[in-house]
């Protein structure tokens, strides 16, 4: 089921993606290969302050510095070869491994193949955790991203570990796609619906066999619907709110979890207050009250305190089977000379069933930089 799962995805891909050969293959009979340096730097600061039975606690402080040299041999073609490093302060180790991407791209398609920042996939929290940009920061895959008019379309597929001949562990991978179709998207209002499905499977066939080792995949998707106004630009520069519904399930006869399916409701209303009346450094408050209620639900990329299974260390038993949330998230963001963004935000919840009013305070800065150090002007033919 599976692989024929992830075939069903390439092949999807496939047909899409060479629907656009040839915008990509027409070149300028003039046009530059150029190269460039570039710098992505992410700094984080999370701490939660947790005692939930579902999710503890804990705090990720450090740094990720990411440099590489870009070949951008056509208007259509370019090839970025660095490297990803990452300090988790406290630790004594450095978390370091070359990335190489080959990116195609024109107007309405964008193919990346290699290793790519994944941004989140457009996903939902209840599907896909934000702190994953940080434990699981670069993917190992392809990402096709394509706009179809009204209809944007993102697809992916991460190879997140793989296994030879004998190896003592399982292989992970996960793919999927999302897509969001905007029937009214104005400078004033937008609406959207959104929807997404993705699977994540464990397993192998040609590791070591162990007891302990269990086939798993399992299958989360949501749909839902998303309206933003941008009516009052002096004071509010946004106001929206979203539903979505999330679906879960586990496939293959031997059950490994205890709940085999399981859905919920992710709603969302928000607003971006303007701080500065000059604009200047596009100071905002954004305001974010979300509420989740989840029967029986399982995502281990999502959030873990929407799931109804506990992630507490040592592993425990305890479960739910219903989860009732409130969160309120209060997001202070700022461009600083027009070139590092800085968030900072404070997320307390409320547990109804437990009772429990916990809080988690993030802070973060992103610097993308980016020089253009050559570039050779081609007449005629392009030849490499």
């Amino acid at each position: 089921m599976l692989k024929k799962t992830f075939q069903c995805l390439l092949l999807t891909a496939g047909i899409v993606f060479f629907q656009s050969e040839n915008s990509f293959s027409q070149t300028d009979s003039t046009f530059k290969k150029k190269f460039s340096l570039s710098l992505y730097n992410f700094n984080y600061l999370r701490d939660y302050e947790y005692f939930s039975p579902i999710m503890e606690g804990y705090t990720l402080f450090g740094s990720i510095v990411q440099p590489a040299v870009e070949f951008k041999a056509t208007d259509h073609v370019t090839f970025k070869a660095g490297v990803f490093v990452q300090q988790n302060f406290g630790e004594d180790s450095l978390r370091i491994r070359p990335s190489f991407l080959l990116k195609l791209e024109n107007k309405k398609t964008q193919f990346q193949f290699g290793n790519y920042r994944s941004e989140g996939y457009n996903l939902i929290e209840p599907l896909y955790f934000t702190d994953k940009l940080i434990t699981e920061n670069l993917d190992n895959g392809f990402l096709l991203s394509q706009v179809f008019g009204k209809l944007n379309i993102i697809q992916w597929l991460d190879w997140e570990r793989a296994i030879q001949n004998g190896s003592d562990f399982q292989e992970r991978v996960w793919g999927g796609m999302s897509l969001n179709f905007l029937p009214l998207n104005k400078y004033y209002r937008a609406i959207q619906f959104p929807v997404a499905c993705y699977l994540q499977h464990t397993g192998g066939q040609i590791n070591q066999i162990d007891s302990s080792f269990h086939v798993r995949t399992l299958l989360n998707a949501s749909f839902g619907i998303k309206s933003e106004s941008y009516e009052n630009p002096k004071f509010f520069s946004q106001v929206g709110a979203e539903t979505h519904f999330v679906y879960y399930k586990e496939f293959f006869p031997i059950q490994n979890n205890i709940f085999k399916d399981g859905n919920g409701i992710w709603t969302s209303t928000y607003m971006r207050l303007h701080l500065d009346s000059k604009k200047k450094n596009n100071n905002s408050l954004k305001i974010v009250f979300s509420y989740w209620q989840g029967k029986k639900f399982l995502s281990p990329k999502g959030n873990p305190l929407m799931q109804s299974v506990s992630v507490v260390y040592p592993k425990s038993d305890y479960n739910e089977n219903e989860r009732r949330l409130l969160f309120l998230n209060l997001k202070y963001e700022t461009t600083i000379d027009n070139k590092i963004n800085f968030n900072l935000s404070f997320e307390p919840y409320y547990d109804f069933k437990n009772k429990l009013l916990e809080y988690g305070i993030h802070l973060q800065t992103i610097f993308p930089f980016e020089r253009f150090i050559y570039w050779r002007r081609f007449t005629g033919t392009p030849r490499f």
